[in-house]
């Protein structure tokens, strides 16, 4: 349906991929958007936004004996 209306609807935490004849041309934020696929424009792909978080205890010992905790944290793509 999104083609035949050139509607596309972005989620919140994505964007989207858009492409003209085959050329990469811009990216679309969260939010409506008019593709006039007449015009060789589309949507390729989604990319997500949101950020994981993995705990891990990881303890360094410094040449003072002081110990550092560190959080990890892992963007998904």
């Amino acid at each position: 349906m999104g083609n035949l209306c050139c509607c596309v609807q972005v989620d919140q935490s994505t964007v989207a991929i858009r492409e003209q004849f085959g050329k990469f041309d811009s990216v679309l934020e969260p939010g409506c958007h008019c593709l006039p696929w007449i015009f060789g424009k589309r949507v390729v792909g989604h990319l997500t936004l949101r950020l994981q978080q993995l705990d891990v205890r990881c303890e360094t010992k410094t040449k003072v004996y002081h110990f550092i905790l560190t959080p990890s944290y892992k963007m998904d793509a």
